[in-house]
Protein backbone atom coordinates (compact mmCIF):
# COMPACT_ATOMS: atom_id res chain seq x y z
CA UNK A 1 0.00 0.00 0.00
CA UNK A 2 1.30 3.45 -0.91
CA UNK A 3 1.90 5.97 1.85
CA UNK A 4 -0.92 8.49 2.13
CA UNK A 5 -0.12 12.15 1.62
CA UNK A 6 -1.68 15.43 2.67
CA UNK A 7 -3.39 16.57 5.82
CA UNK A 8 -5.55 13.41 6.09
CA UNK A 9 -2.57 11.02 5.79
CA UNK A 10 -2.48 9.84 9.41
CA UNK A 11 -6.27 9.53 9.66
CA UNK A 12 -6.45 7.56 6.40
CA UNK A 13 -3.70 5.22 7.60
CA UNK A 14 -5.54 4.57 10.86
CA UNK A 15 -8.81 4.06 9.02
CA UNK A 16 -7.37 1.41 6.68
CA UNK A 17 -5.75 -0.38 9.63
CA UNK A 18 -9.13 -0.31 11.39
CA UNK A 19 -10.93 -1.87 8.41
CA UNK A 20 -8.27 -4.55 8.04
CA UNK A 21 -8.48 -5.34 11.75
CA UNK A 22 -12.14 -6.25 11.13
CA UNK A 23 -11.10 -8.87 8.59
CA UNK A 24 -11.42 -6.85 5.37
CA UNK A 25 -8.57 -7.03 2.85
CA UNK A 26 -9.31 -3.40 1.96
CA UNK A 27 -6.59 -3.21 -0.70
CA UNK A 28 -8.56 -1.88 -3.67
CA UNK A 29 -10.28 0.66 -1.41
CA UNK A 30 -6.94 1.72 0.05
CA UNK A 31 -5.74 2.43 -3.49
CA UNK A 32 -8.75 4.68 -4.10
CA UNK A 33 -8.14 6.44 -0.78
CA UNK A 34 -4.49 7.02 -1.72
CA UNK A 35 -5.64 8.78 -4.89
CA UNK A 36 -8.12 10.71 -2.76
CA UNK A 37 -5.31 11.81 -0.43
CA UNK A 38 -3.39 13.16 -3.45
CA UNK A 39 -6.56 14.94 -4.60
CA UNK A 40 -6.96 16.70 -1.21
CA UNK A 41 -3.54 18.33 -1.59
CA UNK A 42 -5.06 20.57 -4.27
CA UNK A 43 -7.09 22.29 -1.54
CA UNK A 44 -5.73 24.83 0.94
CA UNK A 45 -6.40 23.07 4.25
CA UNK A 46 -5.06 23.97 7.67
CA UNK A 47 -7.09 21.32 9.56
CA UNK A 48 -8.18 17.77 8.69
CA UNK A 49 -11.83 18.67 8.14
CA UNK A 50 -13.54 16.72 5.39
CA UNK A 51 -15.79 19.40 3.93
CA UNK A 52 -18.75 19.07 1.63
CA UNK A 53 -16.80 20.89 -1.07
CA UNK A 54 -13.98 18.32 -1.04
CA UNK A 55 -16.27 15.29 -0.94
CA UNK A 56 -18.57 16.48 -3.71
CA UNK A 57 -15.63 17.48 -5.90
CA UNK A 58 -14.17 13.98 -5.51
CA UNK A 59 -17.45 12.12 -5.96
CA UNK A 60 -18.71 14.00 -8.99
CA UNK A 61 -18.80 11.69 -12.00
CA UNK A 62 -16.04 12.58 -14.42
CA UNK A 63 -16.23 12.96 -18.18
CA UNK A 64 -16.03 9.56 -19.92
CA UNK A 65 -16.24 7.80 -16.53
CA UNK A 66 -18.78 5.04 -16.06
CA UNK A 67 -21.24 5.07 -13.19
CA UNK A 68 -19.74 1.91 -11.69
CA UNK A 69 -16.24 3.44 -11.49
CA UNK A 70 -17.67 6.63 -10.03
CA UNK A 71 -19.35 4.58 -7.29
CA UNK A 72 -16.14 2.70 -6.63
CA UNK A 73 -14.29 5.98 -6.03
CA UNK A 74 -17.01 7.45 -3.82
CA UNK A 75 -17.75 4.46 -1.59
CA UNK A 76 -14.51 4.33 0.47
CA UNK A 77 -14.57 8.11 0.95
CA UNK A 78 -18.07 7.85 2.37
CA UNK A 79 -16.89 5.10 4.73
CA UNK A 80 -13.94 7.26 5.74
CA UNK A 81 -16.32 10.14 6.54
CA UNK A 82 -18.47 7.85 8.71
CA UNK A 83 -15.31 6.73 10.52
CA UNK A 84 -14.28 10.35 11.16
CA UNK A 85 -17.73 11.16 12.53
CA UNK A 86 -17.49 8.18 14.89
CA UNK A 87 -14.20 9.66 16.15
CA UNK A 88 -15.93 12.96 16.88
CA UNK A 89 -14.34 14.73 13.92
CA UNK A 90 -16.12 16.93 11.39
CA UNK A 91 -16.73 15.23 8.06
CA UNK A 92 -19.36 15.53 5.36
CA UNK A 93 -21.04 12.20 4.60
CA UNK A 94 -22.39 12.05 1.08
CA UNK A 95 -26.02 10.77 1.13
CA UNK A 96 -26.31 7.03 0.38
CA UNK A 97 -28.58 7.65 -2.61
CA UNK A 98 -26.03 9.89 -4.27
CA UNK A 99 -23.57 7.14 -5.07
CA UNK A 100 -25.10 3.73 -4.54
CA UNK A 101 -26.40 1.15 -6.94
CA UNK A 102 -30.11 0.59 -7.24
CA UNK A 103 -31.43 -2.93 -7.64
CA UNK A 104 -34.87 -3.66 -9.01
CA UNK A 105 -34.81 -7.39 -8.28
CA UNK A 106 -37.28 -8.44 -5.59
CA UNK A 107 -35.98 -11.49 -3.69
CA UNK A 108 -38.14 -14.60 -3.64
CA UNK A 109 -38.72 -15.70 -0.04
CA UNK A 110 -39.48 -19.40 0.10
CA UNK A 111 -42.07 -20.67 2.54
CA UNK A 112 -41.07 -23.37 5.02
CA UNK A 113 -43.17 -25.85 3.03
CA UNK A 114 -41.34 -24.94 -0.19
CA UNK A 115 -37.95 -25.34 1.51
CA UNK A 116 -39.00 -28.79 2.71
CA UNK A 117 -40.07 -29.79 -0.83
CA UNK A 118 -36.79 -28.51 -2.24
CA UNK A 119 -34.78 -30.64 0.18
CA UNK A 120 -36.92 -33.75 -0.43
CA UNK A 121 -36.61 -33.45 -4.19
CA UNK A 122 -32.89 -32.67 -4.05
CA UNK A 123 -32.44 -36.00 -2.26
CA UNK A 124 -34.20 -37.69 -5.19
CA UNK A 125 -31.81 -36.47 -7.89
CA UNK A 126 -30.85 -39.35 -10.16
CA UNK A 127 -27.15 -40.27 -9.94
CA UNK A 128 -25.18 -39.64 -13.11
CA UNK A 129 -22.24 -41.68 -14.28
CA UNK A 130 -18.89 -40.17 -13.28
CA UNK A 131 -20.67 -37.24 -11.62
CA UNK A 132 -20.80 -36.15 -7.99
CA UNK A 133 -23.66 -33.70 -8.53
CA UNK A 134 -26.39 -35.89 -7.01
CA UNK A 135 -24.34 -36.00 -3.78
CA UNK A 136 -23.30 -32.34 -3.86
CA UNK A 137 -26.61 -30.59 -4.55
CA UNK A 138 -28.63 -31.85 -1.53
CA UNK A 139 -25.84 -30.74 0.82
CA UNK A 140 -24.99 -27.44 -0.82
CA UNK A 141 -28.64 -26.32 -0.94
CA UNK A 142 -28.96 -27.08 2.76
CA UNK A 143 -25.76 -25.12 3.45
CA UNK A 144 -27.06 -22.10 1.50
CA UNK A 145 -30.31 -22.08 3.44
CA UNK A 146 -29.20 -23.11 6.94
CA UNK A 147 -26.06 -20.93 6.99
CA UNK A 148 -27.07 -18.07 4.69
CA UNK A 149 -23.95 -18.52 2.56
CA UNK A 150 -23.46 -17.04 -0.87
CA UNK A 151 -23.11 -19.70 -3.57
CA UNK A 152 -19.63 -18.35 -4.36
CA UNK A 153 -18.64 -18.91 -0.73
CA UNK A 154 -20.00 -22.46 -0.68
CA UNK A 155 -18.26 -23.66 -3.85
CA UNK A 156 -14.96 -22.12 -2.67
CA UNK A 157 -14.88 -24.15 0.54
CA UNK A 158 -11.96 -26.55 0.83
CA UNK A 159 -11.87 -29.52 3.19
CA UNK A 160 -9.53 -27.61 5.50
CA UNK A 161 -12.18 -24.90 5.85
CA UNK A 162 -14.86 -27.33 7.09
CA UNK A 163 -14.43 -28.22 10.76
CA UNK A 164 -16.55 -31.35 11.11
CA UNK A 165 -15.64 -31.82 14.77
CA UNK A 166 -16.86 -28.45 16.06
CA UNK A 167 -19.28 -27.59 13.25
CA UNK A 168 -17.63 -24.43 11.91
CA UNK A 169 -17.11 -23.22 8.35
CA UNK A 170 -14.19 -20.92 7.59
CA UNK A 171 -15.24 -18.61 4.77
CA UNK A 172 -12.17 -17.13 3.12
CA UNK A 173 -11.89 -14.03 0.96
CA UNK A 174 -15.63 -13.61 0.47
CA UNK A 175 -17.39 -10.58 -0.94
CA UNK A 176 -15.58 -7.33 0.01
CA UNK A 177 -12.50 -9.48 0.78
CA UNK A 178 -13.72 -10.39 4.24
CA UNK A 179 -13.02 -13.66 6.10
CA UNK A 180 -15.38 -15.04 8.74
CA UNK A 181 -16.22 -18.12 10.80
CA UNK A 182 -19.72 -19.55 10.40
CA UNK A 183 -21.01 -21.91 13.11
CA UNK A 184 -23.44 -24.55 11.80
CA UNK A 185 -26.05 -26.61 13.57
CA UNK A 186 -25.36 -30.13 14.80
CA UNK A 187 -27.84 -31.58 12.29
CA UNK A 188 -26.13 -29.74 9.41
CA UNK A 189 -22.73 -30.83 10.73
CA UNK A 190 -23.86 -34.45 10.73
CA UNK A 191 -25.07 -34.14 7.12
CA UNK A 192 -21.64 -32.76 6.18
CA UNK A 193 -19.93 -35.63 8.02
CA UNK A 194 -21.97 -38.22 6.09
CA UNK A 195 -21.25 -36.43 2.81
CA UNK A 196 -17.53 -36.27 3.63
CA UNK A 197 -17.36 -39.99 4.35
CA UNK A 198 -18.88 -40.75 0.94
CA UNK A 199 -16.97 -38.30 -1.28
CA UNK A 200 -13.70 -37.60 0.52
CA UNK A 201 -12.30 -40.95 1.63
CA UNK A 202 -9.06 -40.26 -0.26
CA UNK A 203 -9.12 -36.47 -0.41
CA UNK A 204 -6.57 -33.99 0.90
CA UNK A 205 -7.24 -30.91 3.07
CA UNK A 206 -6.71 -28.72 -0.02
CA UNK A 207 -9.38 -30.48 -2.07
CA UNK A 208 -12.66 -28.65 -2.60
CA UNK A 209 -15.43 -29.77 -0.29
CA UNK A 210 -17.96 -29.58 -3.13
CA UNK A 211 -15.96 -31.02 -6.01
CA UNK A 212 -16.49 -32.78 -9.31
CA UNK A 213 -15.16 -36.26 -9.99
CA UNK A 214 -12.08 -34.67 -11.62
CA UNK A 215 -11.21 -32.80 -8.42
CA UNK A 216 -12.30 -29.39 -9.70
CA UNK A 217 -14.87 -27.40 -7.69
CA UNK A 218 -18.48 -27.56 -8.84
CA UNK A 219 -19.55 -24.37 -10.55
CA UNK A 220 -22.45 -22.07 -9.89
CA UNK A 221 -23.97 -23.22 -13.20
CA UNK A 222 -23.66 -26.90 -12.19
CA UNK A 223 -25.70 -26.25 -9.08
CA UNK A 224 -28.14 -23.78 -10.66
CA UNK A 225 -29.19 -26.18 -13.45
CA UNK A 226 -30.08 -28.85 -10.88
CA UNK A 227 -31.77 -26.22 -8.72
CA UNK A 228 -34.06 -25.27 -11.61
CA UNK A 229 -34.99 -28.95 -12.06
CA UNK A 230 -35.76 -29.23 -8.35
CA UNK A 231 -37.93 -26.10 -8.40
CA UNK A 232 -39.93 -27.59 -11.28
CA UNK A 233 -40.68 -30.90 -9.58
CA UNK A 234 -41.36 -29.02 -6.32
CA UNK A 235 -44.14 -27.01 -7.97
CA UNK A 236 -42.33 -23.70 -7.59
CA UNK A 237 -42.66 -21.62 -10.73
CA UNK A 238 -39.67 -19.80 -12.16
CA UNK A 239 -40.64 -16.26 -13.10
CA UNK A 240 -38.23 -15.92 -16.02
CA UNK A 241 -34.64 -14.86 -16.56
CA UNK A 242 -33.56 -12.18 -14.08
CA UNK A 243 -36.63 -12.60 -11.89
CA UNK A 244 -35.86 -15.82 -10.04
CA UNK A 245 -36.16 -17.67 -7.80
CA UNK A 246 -32.35 -17.76 -7.70
CA UNK A 247 -29.88 -19.72 -5.60
CA UNK A 248 -29.17 -16.44 -3.79
CA UNK A 249 -32.78 -16.35 -2.64
CA UNK A 250 -31.99 -19.23 -0.27
CA UNK A 251 -29.67 -16.80 1.52
CA UNK A 252 -32.39 -14.14 1.61
CA UNK A 253 -34.85 -16.72 2.91
CA UNK A 254 -32.43 -17.75 5.67
CA UNK A 255 -32.27 -14.12 6.89
CA UNK A 256 -36.04 -13.62 6.80
CA UNK A 257 -36.77 -16.90 8.58
CA UNK A 258 -34.14 -16.04 11.22
CA UNK A 259 -35.81 -12.71 11.95
CA UNK A 260 -39.22 -14.39 12.01
CA UNK A 261 -37.95 -16.82 14.67
CA UNK A 262 -36.65 -13.87 16.69
CA UNK A 263 -40.08 -12.24 16.57
CA UNK A 264 -41.78 -15.51 17.58
CA UNK A 265 -39.48 -15.74 20.59
CA UNK A 266 -40.14 -12.17 21.66
CA UNK A 267 -36.63 -11.00 20.79
CA UNK A 268 -36.16 -7.43 19.56
CA UNK A 269 -35.12 -7.85 15.92
CA UNK A 270 -33.09 -4.63 16.08
CA UNK A 271 -30.88 -6.40 18.61
CA UNK A 272 -30.70 -9.41 16.30
CA UNK A 273 -29.60 -7.41 13.26
CA UNK A 274 -25.93 -6.85 14.26
CA UNK A 275 -25.52 -10.58 14.97
CA UNK A 276 -27.20 -11.51 11.68
CA UNK A 277 -25.06 -8.96 9.83
CA UNK A 278 -21.83 -10.45 11.20
CA UNK A 279 -22.95 -14.04 10.57
CA UNK A 280 -23.83 -13.30 6.94
CA UNK A 281 -20.69 -11.28 6.24
CA UNK A 282 -22.37 -7.95 5.52
CA UNK A 283 -20.20 -4.84 5.50
CA UNK A 284 -22.58 -3.08 7.90
CA UNK A 285 -25.87 -3.49 9.75
CA UNK A 286 -27.44 -1.22 7.13
CA UNK A 287 -27.01 -3.98 4.55
CA UNK A 288 -29.08 -6.30 6.77
CA UNK A 289 -31.93 -3.84 7.33
CA UNK A 290 -33.56 -4.77 4.00
CA UNK A 291 -34.59 -8.02 5.66
CA UNK A 292 -36.89 -6.17 8.08
CA UNK A 293 -39.10 -5.15 5.17
CA UNK A 294 -38.83 -8.56 3.53
CA UNK A 295 -39.82 -10.24 6.82
CA UNK A 296 -42.85 -7.97 7.17
CA UNK A 297 -43.80 -8.66 3.53
CA UNK A 298 -43.45 -12.43 3.92
CA UNK A 299 -45.25 -12.55 7.28
CA UNK A 300 -47.73 -9.62 7.28
CA UNK A 301 -49.32 -10.80 10.54
CA UNK A 302 -46.22 -9.91 12.57
CA UNK A 303 -44.61 -6.65 13.59
CA UNK A 304 -40.88 -6.41 12.94
CA UNK A 305 -40.37 -4.20 15.96
CA UNK A 306 -40.34 -7.22 18.25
Amino acid sequence: MKTFVGIFAELLTNFVKFKQSLGFKYETEAGELYRFSVFTTTFSLSKPILTKEIVQAWCTQRVHEGVRHSHRRAYPVRQFAVYLNSMGLDAYIIPPGANTRHYTYIPYIFTHAEIERIFINSDRLCPRRNSTISFVVPVILRILYSCGLRISEAISLQNKHVNLRDGILEVKNSKFGKDRLVPITESMTEICRQYFRVLHQYSSPDDYFFMKSNGQPVTRDNVYRRFREILWVSGISHRGRGTGPRLHDLRHTYAVHTLKRAVDRGIDVYCTLPILSTYMGHVSVTASEQYLRLTADAFPAISCRG
